[in-house]
């Protein structure tokens, strides 16, 4: 056994009454609003994360109010696909986000995880009349990987969701959200999460460039060939795990406060 530190934090049995699939989908999505917080991507209390509960139709989705910085794995609300809760919270769920989130995964049942937020860079590009321009080597995960829809108000009810499932197609895991904000979605919080650092980046570097001068573009086939690159796992490059940033981030964020672990 490794003893290093740097592999792993000590994580918590599941409580009485609760699955250790169940603890441990929330373990991971209480990191990932965390991570989220770390980076700067809230909005106060506003956004949101789901991700389905492993072999069920149940997803977790984060209290309406809690602070990304302080939300904990046992605050998290376990809902049915129609919004009812099947976890007890003094808190209630974001309406919007509900409808996003449900409308998304009843489309695509494969994006266990969908990640949203209003983080300023990615909102930057969502403003522009440009697309998404792969300007980076981790950029090119997105060429044919986006959907874009345009903005419709507040998605207080489910008139907008067959258009935001359009958007999002058979293959999109990520979608630009016009005026409005980004999300990125994958198999588990993992790749949900790494999908939306890498789109910040490329986004911020677009927007730099194209205020800077002409782009030098990236040949069609070598973003076809780097995109299948990341998906396959090819761009492992030795390390012990796919994505090898995503232990880090777990140490890190337990490093700066435990309490996620609750």
């Amino acid at each position: 056994m490794n003893k290093d530190p740097r592999f792993q934090v000590e994580l918590p049995s599941a409580p009485a009454g609760m699955s250790d699939t169940e603890w441990q989908a929330r373990l991971q999505l209480a990191a990932t609003y965390r991570m989220v917080d770390h980076f700067g991507w809230t909005f106060i209390v506003y956004n949101h994360i789901s991700l389905r509960i492993p072999g069920t139709e149940e997803f977790l989705i984060n209290p309406f109010g809690v602070r990304y910085d302080e939300l904990r794995a046992s605050d998290l609300i376990k809902i049915d696909i129609e919004g009812n809760a099947l976890s007890e919270s003094d808190w209630n769920v974001n309406k919007a986000g509900y409808n996003i989130h449900s409308t998304l995964h009843k489309a695509r049942p494969d994006l266990h995880c969908i990640l949203h937020t209003h983080e300023p860079i990615s909102q930057a590009l969502c403003a522009v009349d440009s697309p998404v321009i792969p300007v980076t080597q981790e950029g090119c995960q997105f060429f044919e990987r986006t959907g874009y829809h345009e903005f419709e108000g507040i998605v207080l009810d489910g008139s907008e969701g067959p258009r935001l499932a359009a958007a999002l197609g058979e293959s999109n895991h990520t979608l630009v959200l016009r005026n409005h904000g980004l999300l990125t979605a994958g198999a588990d919080c993992t790749w949900a999460f790494v999908r939306h650092f890498a789109f910040i980046r490329n986004a911020e570097v677009q927007l730099k460039a194209m205020a800077a001068g002409k782009l030098n573009l990236i040949d069609e086939e070598i973003m076809r060939k780097t995109r299948h690159q990341f998906e396959g796992g090819e761009a492992q490059a030795n390390a012990k795990v796919r994505h090898p940033e995503w232990p880090a981030l777990i140490r890190l964020i337990d490093q700066k406060d435990p309490s996620w672990k609750r």
